[in-house]
């Protein structure tokens, strides 16, 4: 009888101790199921694993996958490191910053193409040719197109200005097949280049 009255005394006394405990127990085997159910949840998307330069053609130490929860995840979102690879940045990427399909422009190292610096005769044109523009190249010198319908990758900082800014510079990166890079290289051997939009 005095061990029972005793083991009563006992929890009585500590009954403050014994309930933070168990409310302690409670609350982590609450938050360790939402916490696994929302791992589960979690989608993988394709993140810079570095600042990526604008012009950039993106290599595999470029990218990394990252777990993100689903409502942080943008529309046109990459989900596959290979869909990222070889294809070019358009504007400056932050390390982290998660790659959708508008952050990427042109195709892949494996089409044929590459990308062409262009020096324009006049710095205000390369304003209006921002990255994803089709624009047609021209020799001041002639009135026949170059090259037409080629794809602005990127428009680089002049002055080694940061590569995430906007750009006052002269000069776009086109996507071009190889035979349009001869011709627009032979052309600027011996004329300056304009352009016109489309």
């Amino acid at each position: 009888m005095r061990a029972s009255r005793r083991i009563i005394d006992l929890v009585r006394w500590h009954r403050r101790g014994l309930a933070a405990v168990l409310a302690g127990i409670a609350v982590f085997s609450g938050l360790s199921a939402v916490t696994r159910g929302d791992t589960a949840d979690l989608v993988a998307v394709v993140v810079a694993a570095r600042l990526v330069p604008a012009g950039s053609t993106v290599t595999d130490g470029d990218v990394r996958l990252a777990r993100m929860p689903p409502q942080a995840v943008p529309d046109g979102v990459l989900t596959n490191v290979a869909d990222a690879v070889g294809r070019v940045a358009g504007a400056g990427i932050r390390a982290g910053q998660i790659l959708t399909d508008l952050s990427l422009v042109g195709g892949t190292a494996g089409d044929g193409s590459v990308v062409l610096s262009i020096k324009l005769d006049n710095p205000e044109l390369a304003a209006l040719a921002p990255p994803g523009t089709r624009v047609t190249l021209y020799a001041t010198t002639s009135a026949e197109p170059v090259v037409a319908h080629v794809l602005v990758v990127a428009v680089p900082a002049s002055g080694g200005g940061g590569v995430l800014g906007a750009s006052t510079s002269s000069v776009l990166l086109v996507r071009v097949t190889t035979d349009e890079a001869g011709r627009l290289t032979r052309a600027m051997s011996t004329s300056t280049m304009t352009l016109a939009i489309g």
